[in-house]
């Protein structure tokens, strides 16, 4: 069995903490995607398990083995990079066997290992090629094969399509899941794409300045993000977030003043909030529900026609700002008015003055 588990991590270089109490469980065959703003500590993560970077504190342990203090070659982990780092003085051939002759593996074992690693990968034609006559995204497929004929307990993937373009970014993902579906191992993968995590992920890591805000489903962290920061991070247009106060408290509800002074009631679970809390509202920009009246009313500034869908962006009274995405064209220009109804307590999310979410019971 390849779990993956990493206990207490810490990285520090000087004063400096570059990843602080991490704890992660990869379950064997498991895919993690791992997301952050940059500088967070993602790629940091990566070399760390790799044995790429020393451990300040902690633990890692690979299949029931602790790997921490040991090399990396000794590790049973392969890592795919960005650069793709391929030998260019090298065939694919010869870039695909090197590992396994730096191994002391047999001619015949290292001719059947790359064989079977490019018929997977779709490469068998390109064997005879140097890196300079690849595609990107034939280099790409190089790099991964170079993992795959090591039989890795653990695929490490560093931002390996951040160099290719959007077109071939979207084939290669289906690559990456077809390529996981034929080998089901077990894959820790950094990127700062939210679409690539959410089309990849079995669960989502997100980290923020060196620590995990939270780890779930793509659509556990949609849905229900832990705080303000997953909320505002996962999901492309970016959540809105409207501040409110609390007008009043009853059994299991909560009324809520807007900043147009409209008063909302939402259904809410157990909390510790008072009347007079500011919170945060958090409403999807396809969430938002036009009204012929009452409601937010909102200016439109301007319209992101982008073909089966656009992106309205508006202003409120308050000084706020909202979007608003609708599928398909739209009649909406700007200077139009337009007012929304944000009681829709299934599409809200509520967050208290830590930024903590609120659990709606609606």
């Amino acid at each position: 069995m390849a779990e993956i588990r990493i206990a207490g991590l810490h990285k520090r270089i000087g004063d400096h903490i570059i990843l602080s109490d991490i704890d992660l469980c990869v379950a064997d065959g498991e895919y993690v995607v791992v997301v952050g703003p940059s500088g967070c500590g993602k790629s940091t993560l990566l070399r760390t398990v790799a044995g790429l970077e020393e451990v300040s504190a902690g633990s890692i342990a690979l299949g029931g083995r602790d790997i921490t203090r040991l090399p990396a070659a000794e590790r049973g982990v392969a890592m795919v990079f960005q650069s793709y780092a391929l030998y260019p003085n090298m065939t694919v051939r010869e870039n695909l066997g090197f590992a396994l002759r730096m191994a002391k593996r047999t001619a015949a074992d290292i001719a059947a290992s790359v064989e079977k690693a490019a018929g997977i990968l779709d490469i068998a034609h390109l064997l005879d090629r140097k890196p300079a006559a690849l595609s990107g995204g034939q280099r790409q497929r190089v790099a991964i094969g170079r993992a795959i004929v090591r039989q890795p307990d653990l695929f490490l993937f560093d931002e390996p399509l951040s160099n290719l373009d959007t077109e071939l970014r979207v084939k290669m993902r289906h690559e990456f899941l077809r390529l996981h579906k034929a080998l089901r191992t077990t894959t820790l993968y950094v990127t700062h794409d939210q679409i690539e995590a959410m089309t990849l992920a079995d669960r989502i890591v997100v980290l923020r300045d060196g620590e995990i805000e939270q780890v779930g489903t793509p659509d556990e962290l949609y849905q229900r993000p832990a705080n303000i920061f997953v909320a505002g991070f996962i999901g492309s247009p970016q959540m809105n977030f409207v501040e409110v106060r609390v007008e009043s408290i009853a059994a299991g509800e909560l009324s809520l003043r807007l900043p147009q002074g409209e008063v909302i009631t939402v259904p809410i679970g157990s909390h510790s909030l008072k009347s007079g809390d500011v919170l945060t509202l958090g409403i999807r920009p396809d969430d938002l529900v036009p009204v012929e009246s009452g409601g937010v009313a909102a200016t439109v500034d301007f319209v992101e026609r982008m073909g089966g869908q656009s992106l309205i962006h508006l202003n409120i009274d308050n000084g706020g700002q909202l979007l608003w995405q609708v599928a398909g064209g739209t009649s909406v220009v700007a200077g139009a008015v337009v007012r929304f109804d944000l009681c829709q307590a299934s599409a809200l999310h509520l967050f208290d003055p830590a930024g903590l979410r609120v659990e709606n019971s609606g």
